[in-house]
């Protein structure tokens, strides 16, 4: 009976100290006021994303509470319109949240620690402000009070992947009393934080009663570059007319760009214009000034033109981009030159000569099926040059054969050269000439010729040099008169010593 009673009272004073221990760590446990971390927390349709649901690009432990009272709920990276932001949903455990709220001058600004700015992209050089901040109402946070909670975004946010420490900086007002105006310094780790590769968030199902409007674009309209084809070396304007087919959606920071082909170059004016906003329906014109080069091409140059712009459609900004080719008509000045180098100015009956024209293409385009004809009163008039495609810079000759057996008469020629240009527009260029055919009819001819003999056959020539019996006599007559002369000198001589003999005596 004794041992039963002893084991009886031993079973008693274990089952008070095991409720003594129960009770103080129930009391120890409220006294601390610590606030349970719920395994998974309810999702929240004004923030995207939950922190452990890796289909939502979130990443990271939720509800870290902060020495200041800010509450980190939320955060994980977001990549919209080519941007990435660190979003964070968080909570003034220090403020009840009122059911008129009136939220005003949210300032955040990230400081350093593992998160922090990319200055190359933010003019706020060290810092990174919010671009946007909201007022997640009637919402309680996992405290169980209702609580003032909000959501940032702040953009172009880097992470130097060696900690996982975010530091940050942030004020408010809020039923126009400043909370906290010399700003809640906040320290916090984001415990196993590692942002996932930036992308797109997954697309929302859209609300049925929402129609989704068309997606306006920016067309051309009409354009004008003045009459008829541009000549090559030549200014001028190219006027666009363009509009928003859009009939109830404006368009904003659209931005015009304008590059056209290597035969044209816009003058004293960028190839970029921007317009800040274009109603719905909404037209505009633009005046490029533009030159056509030299080296064109001949036939078609074009401008094309691209348009970049923004637009808000459900609540949503979006980007978007069109674009446009205008083709230009270009005319080459034409420099074809056609000149006649050889011609007859006399003809004999029945003889041939010739008539030359020489070309040469000193124009930027080329020349095609290029002709040469003759026509007149010669024995072959029907004579045609088929010279083919002549190239820019190219030259060359057509020869053409003139005769005729009309004595007396007078010959008339014309050559006529044809050829066709880029577009197949046909050219005429013609050169004249005339020549006399030489009249033979009253030429002399010699009565005392046989008349069976050819006219113009001469009589054969004698046999040239002097005879026997001429040189005979040529030479006797100068013996004679040798003689003479030689009897003659010797008289003189002897009377005109004869006279000197008497003048002596």
């Amino acid at each position: 009976m004794k041992r039963i009673i002893s084991l009886g009272l031993a079973a008693l004073i274990i089952l008070g100290t095991l409720t003594g221990v129960l009770i103080s760590a129930v009391y120890a446990a409220e006294s601390m006021h610590i606030p349970d971390v719920p395994t998974s927390p309810d999702p929240d349709k004004d923030s995207p994303g939950n922190p452990q649901d890796p289909d939502n690009n979130t990443s990271g432990k939720p509800n870290i509470l902060t020495n200041e009272g800010i509450l980190i709920e939320k955060y994980y990276y977001l990549t919209k319109n080519n941007q990435t932001y660190l979003v964070l949903v968080l909570v003034d455990t220090n403020i009840k949240a009122s059911s008129t709220e009136s939220f005003n001058d949210f300032y955040f600004s990230l400081l350093t620690s593992n998160f922090y700015p990319l200055s190359s992209k933010d003019e706020n050089y060290g810092e990174s402000i919010t671009s946007r901040a909201e007022v997640l109402s009637g919402k309680g946070s996992s405290t169980g009070d209702k609580n003032l909670r909000f959501q940032v975004e702040v953009p172009y946010v880097g992470w130097d992947k060696k900690g996982n420490e975010i530091y940050f900086r942030m004020y408010y007002d809020y039923n126009n009393e400043p909370i906290a105006m010399e700003g809640y310094e906040v320290r916090a780790n984001l415990s196993q934080f590692v942002p996932p590769t930036p992308s797109e968030p997954d697309p929302v199902e859209p609300d049925p009663t929402i129609p989704d409007p068309a997606t306006p674009y920016i067309l051309v309209q009409n354009y004008s570059y003045g009459e008829g084809d541009v000549a090559a070396g030549s200014d001028f304007a190219l006027t666009v007319n363009f509009y928003n087919t859009s009939a109830n959606i404006s368009l904003e920071n659209i931005i015009m760009k304008v590059e056209p082909t290597a035969g044209l170059s816009i003058t004293g004016a960028s190839n970029t214009y921007y317009i800040p906003t274009l109603g719905a329906k909404g037209s505009m014109t633009k005046s490029i000034p533009l030159k056509c080069l030299t080296s064109a091409t001949p036939g078609s140059e074009s401008v094309h033109i691209t348009f970049s712009y923004e637009y808000v459609a459900n609540d949503t900004r979006n980007t978007k981009g069109s674009e446009e080719t205008i083709s230009i008509p270009i005319a080459q000045t034409e420099r074809f030159e056609v000149s006649l180098t050889e011609f007859p100015t006399m003809l004999y009956p029945g003889d041939n000569t010739n008539a030359v024209i020489s070309y040469v293409n000193k124009g930027r385009a080329d020349i095609y099926n290029l002709t040469a004809t003759i026509a007149g009163n010669i024995d072959d008039p029907n004579q045609i040059q088929n010279l083919g495609n002549i190239k820019a810079g190219d030259s060359g000759s057509a020869k053409f054969s003139i005769a005729s057996m009309e004595a007396g008469g007078q010959v008339s020629c014309v050559i006529t050269i044809t050829y066709e240009n880029e577009k197949g527009d046909l050219s005429t260029i013609t050169k004249e000439f005339t020549c006399e055919v030489y009249d033979n009819s009253g030429d002399f001819i010699d009565p005392g010729l046989d008349p069976g003999m050819d006219p113009g056959m001469m009589p054969p020539e004698e046999e040239a040099g002097m005879r026997w019996w001429q040189w005979t006599l040529f030479s006797a007559g100068s013996l004679s008169v040798g003689g003479v002369s030689g009897l003659w000198m010797f008289l003189k001589t002897k009377m005109k010593r004869e006279e000197a003999d008497d003048e002596d005596i």
